[in-house]
């Protein structure tokens, strides 16, 4: 089965070219690696999401908080770095940007309140969030997200 989900002749050449087909902004999802992250801006993505896809791949694969400061270090600041996986609070935000993350994803906050209460639900975890990282911020001494990296 996992064969045939993944497109073992993609390479960074076909990123490239996608790119130029595009014309658009490329942000390129999954990155865990420094050296990865590199040839992403060589490549000339606009963005990079640093993400294990929530570990369902691969169990054992490195947290995507764990590799950010690599990856920040890597790209020195010529794209957008946002970091996905692992966010469920607002402490996870905060922390997230005072690393240096641009911003982050929050797909299972949304995907759960969706489920619990449909649109009122991904509103309401949307806020639950909102309000941690307000809390975690005042408890740091921070008024803006501006600051925190």
């Amino acid at each position: 089965w996992t064969s045939e989900q993944f497109d073992l002749s993609l390479d960074w050449g076909k990123i490239a070219k996608l790119k130029e087909m595009w014309g658009g902004k490329v942000i390129l999802k999954g990155i865990l690696d420094a050296e990865d992250a590199k040839m992403a801006v060589k490549v000339g993505a606009d963005a990079i999401i640093v993400s294990n896809h929530g570990g369902r791949q691969l169990d054992g694969a490195l947290s995507s908080i764990r590799m950010l400061p690599q990856i920040l270090d890597a790209v020195g600041g010529e794209v957008e770095v946002i970091l996905d996986s692992g966010i469920r609070s607002g402490q996870d935000v905060l922390k997230a940007l005072a690393m240096g993350a641009s911003g982050t994803m929050i797909g299972r906050a949304y995907i759960y309140g969706l489920g619990a209460m449909g649109q009122q639900g991904v509103t309401t975890a949307l806020e639950v969030i909102h309000r941690e990282l307000d809390t975690t911020m005042a408890l740091c001494g921070e008024r803006n997200v501006a600051y925190l990296g």
